[in-house]
């Protein structure tokens, strides 16, 4: 897209305010999600110590690294046309648009968070987290992540590294060990059988952690991405989103996790035409307001092959708003195992 696609697409698009009502979740004493903090522990044994992971409803937040995103960010290497030139033409406003969470990682775990959907490029001589313009370097978020586990021994967190960006073999190098020097001993190996593992039986083990690593063979502890297929709808349209999240749902295979991202996807074009508002107010407000009746009607569970699919992992954007609710509905899916 050129300048002058833009700028025509400015003048076409109208700006429509986006509905900025909020959702109410009442909050129940047995509700699982009262404490965000322990949610994982605190599952009745039946849960933890029956239902595998991959059949547990888990909350996790869309490029979660994003939140150090500021006006001053360089573009990335994963930015398309449409965003070079917005960041030529509108700096000030690419943060509005690039940037999907506002809390660190600290604040996410603290709040419910169990997946990390990390998007990555080299930058100088180390590797920053990235969304159309360069985040944070990678090594004291993932700290963060250390620290809560260590601290909270009984909770799980995936790691979903499938998305690098002029990556050569040295960077996946330099990746890898990082994740290792810090994780090893934590780490539920590729070699293990995951399909079954249950929160007891990992706590048993004092694993707290996998990492789900494109489909790359060289590292017998990461998952390669085949055994967590993340489908995206890539549309700006809440009736595709939802269409297309039941659809491979469905279609779900009983023998892999599964990570259904909740997320309209602005191009360029959308963009320029909603330049006075932000990713947060003109997309994550509109996926919270009218996916919320789709994502509380949803069912984890195991089920066999032949019959339809149920829900796993979730991805969000701006996980913050309405007081968690995204996260708290998530979490609350699991008491429809014990019904």
């Amino acid at each position: 897209m050129d300048i002058n696609s833009l700028l025509s697409s400015l003048l076409q698009n109208t700006q429509v305010s986006p509905n900025q009502e909020g959702n109410h979740k009442p909050k129940n004493e047995n509700d699982f999600s009262n404490d965000l903090e322990n949610w994982m522990k605190n599952l009745p044994d039946s849960i933890r110590s029956i239902i595998p992971i991959i059949n547990l409803a888990i909350p996790g937040t869309h490029n979660s690294g994003s939140y150090a995103i500021t006006k001053h960010s360089e573009v990335a290497p994963d930015a398309d046309e449409s965003l070079v030139l917005i960041h030529k033409l509108f700096p000030d406003k690419v943060c509005d648009w690039a940037k999907t969470q506002e809390y660190t990682f600290e604040e996410q775990l603290n709040n419910g968070i169990r997946c990390f959907d990390l998007r990555l490029a080299p930058k100088n001589d180390d590797i920053y987290y990235v969304h159309g313009v360069y985040s944070c370097e990678v090594t004291s978020p993932l700290i963060e992540i250390l620290n809560f586990l260590i601290d909270h021994p009984h909770e799980f967190v995936i790691l979903n590294c499938q998305h690098f960006y002029n990556f050569g073999p040295a960077h996946h190098e330099v990746f890898k060990n990082t994740l290792l020097s810090l994780f090893e001993t934590m780490i539920y190996s590729s070699g293990v059988d995951f399909p079954s593992l249950t929160l007891s039986e990992a706590s048993k083990l004092k694993k707290q952690l996998i990492v789900i690593y494109c489909d790359d063979d060289s590292n017998e502890k990461f998952f390669k991405s085949s055994s967590f297929p993340c489908p995206w709808a890539n549309t700006t349209s809440l009736e595709r989103l939802v269409d297309y999240s039941k659809e491979t749902i469905k279609a779900r295979s009983p023998n892999t996790a599964l990570c259904t991202q909740l997320i309209l996807t602005p191009d360029g074009a959308y963009i320029i035409g909603h330049l006075p508002f932000t990713l947060k107010t003109a997309c994550a407000r509109d996926v919270l307001n009218k996916c919320g009746s789709f994502l509380e009607n949803q069912v984890p569970g195991p089920f066999k092959s032949g019959e339809d699919g149920k829900v796993n992992v979730f991805v969000a954007d701006f996980v913050d708003l309405d007081d968690n609710f995204y996260t708290r509905t998530v979490i609350d899916l699991n008491m429809k195992l014990i019904s």
